[in-house]
């Protein structure tokens, strides 16, 4: 029988409740991927599964600002999604990556998982990589309260997950009788998510702080007095 006790994982300062998938450091216009990904709730790769990291994301900063020799680019940005790991695993297949020297034999239906590893050129363990075998991961099914997106600023992330809109609220005229309209600006929390540059302040010093602090973001919440609060200049631009 398997022991399960969440106090040991929470210890762990290496360990996280999520298995982040992050945009491609070449991506030119990460926000737009991302956007993108949410509103169709898929992720898609012609490798023939997805890729994702269970590296925290309080403890990776300082990776998405490094620069890889054959691009001069990140390897990835600091725009994703985190989704909770045990979901993941138990409902989706999720599965960590086999490594192997590339002269083990292998059985087929493990290969999707496996990669290579040598120490002296071919070495990406530090990924720590769990992948999903398909070539579209279809998260829409996936309990919404248990993602969060990653982005690099507040701003940023404000735009991916507040949803504006215009709400529509007939009304009668005291004086005409008449049915007239009335209009007014709605943004609601579509997702939860958490910025970068919060990460290592606000008590946010490890992915479980991070997750209890999302708790809190209730997907539908009015955003108004929040985002007044945080930087006013969120409601001007979100159209």
């Amino acid at each position: 029988m398997a022991i399960f006790n969440d106090k040991f994982k929470r210890a762990r300062l290496d360990q996280s409740p999520y298995l982040f998938h992050f945009i491609n450091g070449r991506d030119h216009s990460p926000c737009t991927t991302l956007q993108k990904i949410l509103d169709e709730k898929q992720l898609i790769s012609n490798k023939g599964y997805i890729c994702f990291s269970a590296s925290p994301i309080t403890a990776i900063k300082r990776f998405f600002e490094t620069k890889t020799k054959s691009t001069g680019q990140p390897m990835y940005l600091p725009w994703g999604l985190g989704f909770s790991r045990d979901i993941l695993v138990r409902d989706f297949g999720a599965r960590n990556v086999i490594y192997t020297d590339g002269n083990e034999d292998i059985p087929e239906h493990l290969k999707w998982r496996t990669d290579i590893l040598n120490v002296d050129s071919y070495d990406f363990e530090y990924l720590r990589e769990w992948r999903i075998k398909g070539e579209t991961f279809d998260f829409s099914k996936f309990p919404q309260g248990d993602i969060i997106v990653v982005a690099p600023d507040t701003n940023s992330l404000n735009h991916l997950v507040v949803k504006f809109d215009m709400k529509f609220t007939p009304y009668v005229n005291y004086y005409t009788g008449d049915i007239e309209e009335d209009w007014s600006e709605e943004f609601i929390r579509e997702w939860k998510g958490i910025s970068v540059d919060k990460l290592g302040v606000d008590n946010l010093l490890d992915d479980f702080a991070v997750s209890g602090a999302t708790i809190s973001q209730e997907i539908g919440e009015d955003m108004v007095k929040k985002l007044i609060s945080e930087t006013p200049w969120n409601l001007l631009t979100k159209k």
